[in-house]
């Protein structure tokens, strides 16, 4: 999994910003939050990329600086008046088909899904660890945002507005979409 150095970069900024405004830019929650979101929107990203790659398409993590001035302005705003409103677009996977203009639902709906499942296995793992652990001070923090940030990003992820996975993910396939929002709301609601 080779990651070329603008992508890395883009990477690294989407994963600061997240972690800023996911902390509520609190510094004592930044490690705890890091972690949740490292596992969250690293994976769920790369997850994307390398499914897309798998099918031999190009595909390559890309920031959207407009997003990420939306997510920080929202973040001090929500920071300062309590909004409650994340917003987490920040960038996203280009996929590239040799094709131009060409597009198979079904391959695009499984690189779309692959993002979502990989946050409902982190995040439902993280919950069974939460659950049936006994954990205290910094490792139960570290679990709580892992699974709070991994399934909250699965339901937001699948839902059916474009460009969301969630739309590309019902175009292709009702039923999986089904069943993987009403898993990552069910479980969510959990916590």
């Amino acid at each position: 999994m080779e990651l070329k150095k603008q992508e890395l970069e883009d990477l690294i900024l989407s994963f600061i910003v997240l972690t800023l405004i996911f902390s509520n830019f609190e510094l004592t929650a930044i490690p705890y939050v890091a972690l949740g979101i490292f596992t969250a929107f690293v994976f769920h990203e790369i997850a994307h990329r390398q499914v897309a790659r798998k099918y031999g398409y190009y595909a390559i993590y890309r920031r959207w600086d407009t997003g990420i001035m939306l997510a920080l302005l929202l973040g001090i705003l929500n920071k300062l008046l309590g909004f409650g409103f994340i917003f987490a677009a920040v960038g996203a996977v280009q996929v590239y088909s040799l094709y131009a203009g060409w597009e198979d639902r079904k391959i695009y709906g499984k690189i779309s899904l692959a993002g979502p499942v990989t946050n409902i296995l982190i995040g439902t793992f993280a919950l069974i660890l939460l659950l049936l652990g006994e954990f205290s001070g910094t490792l139960w923090a570290s679990l709580y945002y892992t699974t709070v940030i991994n399934l909250w990003l699965a339901f937001f992820n699948l839902l059916p507005i474009p460009p969301l996975d969630g739309y590309k993910v019902l175009r292709w396939n009702p039923g999986y979409w089904g069943v993987a929002i009403g898993m990552a709301f069910l479980l969510q609601s959990i916590i």
